[in-house]
């Protein structure tokens, strides 16, 4: 979004609202827990379904949505038992230095192995995402095989897994895409900082 819009991301740097998560918010948490294995598949979905049912009103319309998010969490399951992947870290907190005080932090996706031990992350959606434009596919990448202590960035993979559509994608990007991204983030943390001064 800061690469799109640097003024927007400055105001919401700015303000003090936090933004409260959903059904599929809490799907995304529990998916992570079964993958991890925190719990297996039943408890996960008996976990879910406790949850969703305490955290939202009991009617209709939100237990048709209690019922999706079970369905989405079956097809979770089965992405990861066809994939063969077993998370080692639900939770990666992202910092990249860029140089001159600039940094990428955050929260960086899970990070998995598959039968071969090869490292890879994986990336829960429940929007369309829009390969194009983002530059966090790259910098995940980097990061795992930063924070993995790994020779080369192509040794690892990002899956993009969709949780409506129980779809998937793998990109595995080049060493020579990630550097631009990289050069890429300085320019539009350099444009966010500007309208920062600009707003404050």
């Amino acid at each position: 979004m800061a690469s799109i819009n640097p003024r927007a991301v400055a105001q919401q740097m700015l303000s003090q609202n936090s933004i409260r998560g959903g059904f599929n918010k809490v799907t995304k948490e529990v998916c992570l827990a079964l993958a991890k294995g925190t719990y297996d598949y039943v408890y996960a979905r008996e976990l879910l379904n406790m949850r969703l049912t305490h955290e939202f009103k009991n009617n209709a319309k939100n237990m048709k949505k209690v019922n999706i998010c079970i369905t989405n969490l079956y097809n979770f399951n089965l992405f990861l038992v066809s994939e063969r992947l077993k998370c080692i870290q639900n939770y990666s907190k992202l910092n990249i230095s860029l140089g001159d005080d600039q940094f990428i932090i955050g929260q960086g996706c899970a990070i998995f192995k598959d039968i071969e031990d090869s490292f890879c992350g994986v990336i829960l959606t429940d929007k369309e995402f829009d390969f194009g434009n983002t530059l966090r596919i790259p910098i995940e990448q980097y990061w795992i095989a930063k924070k993995m202590k790994l020779s080369d960035t192509k040794n690892v993979r990002i899956y993009i897994y969709h949780l409506i559509e129980n779809s998937y994608q793998t990109i595995q990007y080049a060493k020579e895409r990630i550097d631009l991204v990289l050069i890429q983030s300085r320019k539009v943390l350099e444009n966010v900082e500007i309208e920062l001064k600009k707003i404050s």
